[in-house]
């Protein structure tokens, strides 16, 4: 998916009128079609160079999986040199159909509870990738005249650890002549990269912000998020305090529940203690299981009486609902499971493009 510009400009550049990127972007943004050949607005020879030039998607559908229930679609995406990452569409019972995307191939923050910190790291993602992901889940809704509701960054990566490409995405996703979707239907999470932190709340003041914390103090951050021994809680939380001074917008604390590792009440006590005064919420997060060894979720007991400690403190506090786990598609459980045998000369038939995507 490429700007609209972009993609005049590129149709001009070869004696194609521009208008036609305008009947490109409304079939596929509009009506949902995802294929040039669809598009019946075309003339053939306008198909088939775009078809050869300006392929729609960066990324092919390999395997899907869905949930038993039929809320969550998770998606294995093979990118044009062969790597893969996932993505997830979740559809909650108030109408909200949220995409989770990915960032980066892998991940090198390496937290311990994270499948995908245990992936070695490949590369970042360009802006065309990332969006892609969410509008190929897109045109599969409009087949039955649904939409994306709300996007966010919390997939294979870290996305502070790509800005630049991310940024793009997201006004990829915030343009008007594409999806068109609004500032704050949009949330990017990050570890904890305090640098841009600071700069994300001066680019993008109405998109919302979701820090992953997972511990009250330093000594249990450093035990399962090594991106802590860099930047430190103090130096997180100050940064946290300069994105709402900034933005004047909530953010949200991401704690994910480790059965004897930051579960105890003395915990819920200190992070009552260090997000004090700070507007916020708490998101607590049941742990889904995964392979690794040694980490479990802690029990809904447990789960219960911290979100209490928390709300008795004044601290806005939610659990979220976790979706998927039937197909490791729910918060943490997204690793590349999925060994496929493709060329590394031809990838799988694909005839490899340069960068230009509508």
């Amino acid at each position: 998916m490429r700007f609209l510009g972009d993609v005049r400009s590129r149709l001009e550049k070869n004696g194609i009128p521009s208008y036609r990127a305008n009947q490109v972007f409304k079939d596929l943004f509009e009506k949902g079609i995802g294929s040039y050949d669809d598009m019946k607005t075309l003339p053939s020879n306008v198909k088939d160079f775009l078809k050869n030039n300006v392929p729609i998607f960066s990324i092919v559908p390999k395997k899907e999986s869905t949930s038993k229930d039929g809320s969550t679609k998770k998606i294995l995406f093979e990118l044009n040199d062969g790597e893969l990452i996932e993505a997830v569409l979740m559809k909650f019972d108030d109408g909200r159909n949220t995409v989770c995307v990915s960032s980066q191939v892998g991940c090198m923050m390496n937290c311990k509870f994270c499948a995908t910190g245990q992936l070695s790291f490949k590369r970042n993602l360009t802006y065309e990738e990332i969006a892609d992901q969410v509008l190929y889940f897109a045109t599969l809704l409009k087949k039955t005249k649904e939409y994306v509701t709300h996007v966010v960054y919390m997939g294979m990566g870290e996305p502070f650890l790509n800005y630049t490409e991310v940024a793009k995405s997201i006004d990829m996703l915030r343009d008007d002549a594409a999806l068109n979707m609004g500032s704050r239907s949009i949330t990017v999470s990050t570890c904890g990269i305090v640098p841009e932190i600071k700069r994300f709340a001066e680019q993008f003041k109405q998109v919302n912000l979701a820090v992953s914390l997972h511990a009250p103090s330093d000594e249990v951050r450093n035990e399962i998020m090594p991106i802590s021994t860099k930047y430190p809680l103090e130096e997180l939380i100050e940064a946290c305090k300069t994105y709402t001074e900034i933005t004047h917008r909530r953010i949200t604390f991401e704690y994910v529940m480790l059965d004897g590792v930051n579960d105890k009440e003395r915990h819920a006590y200190q992070l009552a203690v260090l997000l004090r005064g700070l507007l916020c919420l708490v998101n607590i997060i049941p742990y889904n299981e995964t392979s690794i060894k040694g980490i479990k979720g802690s029990q809904k007991s447990k789960i219960d009486k911290f979100r209490s400690i928390l709300d008795s403190n004044h601290i806005q506090v939610t659990v979220r609902v976790s979706l998927g786990k039937d197909i490791d598609a729910a918060c943490g459980q997204l690793a590349r499971k999925n060994k496929l045998s493709i060329n590394s000369n031809n990838h799988g038939g694909r005839k490899q493009k340069d960068s230009g995507k509508v």
